[in-house]
């Protein structure tokens, strides 16, 4: 982590809110870089983070970073997964909400606006987990244009908007989508 973490929070504190930014990575520092963003950032600077779950349930990321007892009271998720690996115990969970599938963008949209709005007054980071796996489950174009609509929204709150890719996994039409969409793209050494 000692590596990873520098990096990502150095950058984040100079870019400040609403400015979209990728952080690609190594499969290897994947879980170092979400207990950075989460614990170290989000949670010091006291932000909520709606965390869009796609490749791991969200289930399964709260108890990781509960057993390395790391808060996750200001952590909420859309959970776009756990549906489609059956993983799904939506009546105990206040803190995550669901969508069926990744490929149900408007309504990943419409998820994050609502915690959103049932956080209101709060401050927020929205991390997209991931790239890759949203590109597996969607056409490019529709990616794109989901993007778009995404990052506005996430600006205009002020909030941090963080998307999490993995490097050696990405196609290169996604990585030109990226390029397009986020402000700033930082492959993690």
């Amino acid at each position: 982590m000692e590596e990873v973490a520098p990096q990502v929070l150095g950058r984040l504190e100079e870019l400040g809110p609403a400015v979209s930014l990728d952080l690609n990575l190594s499969v290897e520092a994947y879980f170092d870089t979400l207990t950075t963003l989460i614990d170290r950032f989000c949670n010091k600077k006291q932000l909520t983070c709606i965390y869009i779950s796609v490749t791991v349930p969200a289930s399964t990321i709260k108890a990781a970073l509960g057993s390395l007892e790391i808060a996750t009271d200001r952590l909420r998720f859309v959970d776009c997964i756990s549906f489609a690996t059956m993983e799904c115990a939506p009546s105990d969970d206040a803190q995550t909400v669901f969508v069926e599938s990744p490929a149900m963008l408007e309504y990943i949209v419409l998820k994050v606006e609502y915690l959103f709005r049932k956080g209101k007054g709060e401050r927020f980071m929205v991390i997209l987990d991931s790239v890759n796996s949203l590109a597996a489950h969607n056409e490019v174009r529709m990616l794109y244009e989901f993007m778009q609509v995404l990052m506005a929204s996430v600006k205009s709150r002020g909030a941090y908007p963080v998307l999490l890719s993995i490097g050696e996994q990405m196609k290169p039409e996604v990585h030109e989508m990226l390029q397009l969409v986020c402000d700033q793209i930082i492959t993690l050494k």
